[in-house]
């Protein structure tokens, strides 16, 4: 069941689109455009910066489509959950199994990019898997939270809309974190985002080997999160039927 939907979704997601799948990868090469029109000559000291800049781009664009259609997979499949004894927890999983889908397909003009560039593939670069494996597990407990409370409250689809271009200016991924000021950079060290796009930078655009710490923290953050949002969306559950 989860295979299926989750391939329905990502058919519906470029359904009646000319360039289809297709835009699974132009997405974040478009973003890299405007970036490198912009920003190219505004950060000389970033070695690469196209390779800098889609590296962050791919995470971003995995984390906001991804939250943003697990959150609104309840409120969206409401008339199947009413009249189908199929369990809601189906409809968010298929979301991130399908955002993972969208993901790798967006690694293949990462990997060209990064061969153009001369870098020669490592076997650390399988790191990338559990990096992404722990972000995923992240975005899945943070989107259960909020596609349970907005089954209550509509507002919380909206307002997370709204965070999301402020996460986005937030996070170093246009721009290296020096650029951050001092008495802000608490502000980078506790934001989740930094922390898996730094992991994913280290392994692929550093070509090194992250510290036993990053993982400590990547792990702790995917776990809490499993843990918090599982448990507000058993908790939350059983209101359901009543608020869709």
């Amino acid at each position: 069941m989860l295979r299926a939907v989750a391939w329905r979704n990502v058919r519906l997601r470029y359904k009646s689109s000319f360039l289809g799948f297709f835009w699974t990868l132009l997405n974040p090469l478009l973003f890299l455009m405007i970036f490198l029109l912009i920003f190219s000559e505004a950060f000389p000291q970033i070695q690469n910066y196209p390779v800098f800049a889609l590296s962050g781009l791919i995470f971003w664009t995995f984390f906001s489509t991804t939250s943003a259609h697990i959150m609104g997979s309840l409120i969206e499949n409401s008339a199947v959950l009413r009249s189908l004894a199929v369990p809601p927890l189906v409809f968010p999983v298929s979301q991130l199994l399908a955002g993972l889908f969208n993901l790798f397909m967006s690694f293949l003009p990462f990997a060209i990019i990064l061969h153009y560039f001369g870098r020669v593939p490592h076997f650390s670069d399988l790191l990338v898997v559990p990096i992404v494996l722990c972000f995923a597990g992240f975005i899945m407990g943070l989107s259960l939270a909020l596609a349970a409370l907005n089954v209550y409250f509509r507002d919380i689809g909206l307002l997370w809309n709204a965070l999301l271009p402020a996460f986005f200016y937030i996070t170093p991924i246009a721009y290296p974190p020096d650029l951050i000021p001092d008495r802000m950079r608490w502000i980078t060290e506790v934001n989740p985002l930094y922390q898996y796009i730094n992991a994913f930078r280290t392994v692929l655009y550093n070509g090194l080997v992250p510290a036993a710490e990053t993982w400590y923290v990547i792990f702790a953050m995917a776990f809490l999160s499993i843990v918090i949002g599982g448990y507000l969306f058993k908790v939350l559950r059983p209101g359901f039927i009543a608020n869709y």
